[in-house]
């Protein structure tokens, strides 16, 4: 009976070692997710996703980061914000274990909000949320936003909103790093006697990654469309 005690005391004493270790790499991984860039894919291929303001970086933890909705928040009306749309910059880091391809779309939620001033009271106005969209700009713009790709950056485009970057990732030992957007184009607000308004853009970044000779297959586009 002492035996099998004792043997149930080492086995409970190695769960709770084992446990110990799990928080303590649990928590060693986070603070690594946050001294870098924000994973937005994982499995065969890892993805992270780099934002800078102003050279800042945004982490998990930043104020311009929404956890909850996974979002990335830019001021697109104040220069004089930590968050402004003209100090924007996005890179991708891909850790490519085979030649690869990648494609992306950049989610984003425009919103305009506007602020009635100098209401009396009982008759006050609720602020008003608005959706802001945009023609197409031209091809140094990502499609139908003010956000400006990054200078080199060539993209290639689908009918289904995919940006493809013309190149191959080469298989390296370390990641690729690639810097797809700068800065951007602030929004006109109006702020008068009678309203205030605001503008701000939310967006996060969908990205495939596959093997570069399985393209065609995988993402069911001709296989001369980087020809």
């Amino acid at each position: 009976m002492m035996k099998s005690k004792r043997k149930l005391i080492t086995v409970s004493l190695t769960f709770v070692i084992l446990f110990m270790i799990g928080i303590v790499a649990t928590y060693a991984y986070f603070e690594i997710e946050e001294d870098h860039g924000i994973t937005i894919t994982t499995g065969d291929f890892e993805v992270e996703m780099f934002v800078y303001f102003d050279g800042d970086i945004v982490t998990i933890n930043s104020p311009y980061y929404d956890r909850d909705k996974g979002v990335v928040i830019v001021n697109a009306y104040d220069e004089t914000s930590d968050n402004y749309i003209e100090d924007l910059d996005i890179y991708l880091s891909i850790n490519p274990i085979v030649a690869a391809r990648y494609r992306f779309k950049i989610q984003q939620e425009w919103e305009l909000q506007r602020f009635y001033l100098n209401q009396t009271e009982g008759n006050e106005i609720d602020p008003v949320l608005q959706a802001v969209y945009f023609e197409d700009l031209g091809s140094n713009y990502y499609p139908f936003s003010q956000l400006t790709f990054a200078s080199g950056f060539s993209p290639l485009f689908d009918q289904e909103g995919f940006i493809y970057d013309p190149d191959i990732v080469e298989k390296q030992t370390s990641e690729v790093i690639y810097h797809i957007i700068d800065g951007g184009d602030a929004y006109d607000t109006r702020t008068n006697e009678a309203i205030d308004e605001v503008c701000y853009l939310y967006f996060d970044i969908f990205v495939e990654v596959v093997q570069a000779n399985r393209f065609s297959e995988v993402w069911e586009i001709d296989s001369s469309f980087y020809d």
